[in-house]
């Protein structure tokens, strides 16, 4: 027999998600295991010694800094947009395409923050981070070229994205094995990391106001920005079977930021209409759909497939080499043989 496991009942205890609980915390997705198990009483029949085995230290996030943990990331892209935002507007040296040093290093920064989050096994309160990482990496190759109009380049861009998307989706199948709103969840951040960033409408000396509409786009993305982190908390800490709502709220989410954004894009080129604003809005919804159509559609292959796995019969013998099975004998409700199974013995 197992050994029982035991939460602790004084202070507050840990899980695998990395998020410390209080004493009487509720049941939730964030509450899935106890990551010790203590040894069974002494005169339990049959008890045993479980001991866990010896791993690397992981992070625990308080739940007063769950939200600030989740966010982190996105705050830091966002940052990046904003310290480049008076850094081109003065002409200081360094822009390379729409990046400067300070914005480069707080991607970096980012970067290095989700490859910490997968050496600590990803647990749920940095579930931001690895898809915030790729998002740098993605804002950094797009941002090079970003003052690049060339057809190759556009091409070499959409080429990184659909390459990073990738490291996303294997990420996700992997943890379609705690539930289908998790890895949605952890797709739609990674899309949303594109609401981090607004463009600077100052460089363009065609369009009036343009202080006004870069501070309109600036405050969108910080809108967007709160709003994942808001929804990255309700998912992390939502019930067991309750997180569905919060993983579809992140969807909608993704696909209000293309309608949100759309009139940003034209204006930056000076062609801002209402046919070219939609046809924007209309090629990032379809971008959306389908990063997490294919999550979805995965998810749904993967739980077909689950029916034709064969089960464990504990027999090692193979299915041509086995004896056939003698048929169940039939009784009345008397216990007592009836007349085919007389006949048969």
């Amino acid at each position: 027999p197992r050994a029982r496991a035991k939460v602790p009942t004084e202070g507050s205890s840990s899980n695998r998600w990395g998020i410390a609980q209080p004493r009487q915390a509720r049941t939730s997705q964030a509450l899935v295991a106890v990551d010790r198990l203590e040894p069974a009483e002494p005169d339990a029949p049959g008890a045993v010694e479980a001991t866990s085995p010896p791993g690397p230290e992981r992070l625990l996030v308080r739940r007063e800094w769950l939200f600030a943990a989740l966010a982190l990331p996105f705050a830091g892209l966002f940052a990046a947009s904003l310290v480049s935002w008076p850094w081109r507007v003065l002409g200081l040296p360094g822009v390379s395409g729409g990046l400067t040093p300070p914005g480069i290093v707080l991607m970096i920064g980012v970067a290095a923050a989700g490859i910490f989050a997968m050496r600590q096994r990803l647990p749920m309160s940095l579930l931001t981070w690895p898809p915030g990482a790729i998002g740098a990496v993605v804002l950094v190759a797009t941002g090079l070229v970003a003052t690049e109009f060339d057809p190759s380049t556009g091409f070499a861009a959409l080429a990184i994205y659909g390459a990073m998307y990738l490291l996303v989706l294997l990420v996700a199948v992997s943890l379609l094995d705690h539930g289908l709103p998790v890895a949605i969840g952890y797709t739609a951040f990674f899309v949303l990391t594109q609401a981090t960033r607004f463009p600077v409408f100052e460089m363009e000396e065609a369009i009036a106001n343009a202080s006004l509409f870069t501070a309109a786009a600036a405050l969108r993305s910080v809108v967007e920005v709160a709003a994942v982190a808001w929804l990255a908390r309700r998912l992390v800490t939502a019930p067991v079977g309750e997180a569905n709502g919060s993983a579809w709220a992140l969807v909608l989410l993704a696909g209000a930021h293309g309608i949100l954004a759309s009139w940003e894009g034209p204006l930056l080129v000076g062609d801002l209409s209402l046919v070219t604003a939609s046809a924007q809005a209309v090629r990032w919804l379809g971008l959306v759909l389908m990063q997490l159509g294919l999550v979805f559609s995965l998810s749904r292959l993967r739980r077909a497939f689950a029916h034709f796995e064969p089960r464990p019969t504990g027999d090692d013998t193979p299915h041509d080499q086995r004896k056939p099975s003698r048929p169940r004998p039939f009784y009345r409700r008397s216990r007592r043989p009836t007349p085919r199974t007389r006949r048969r013995r």
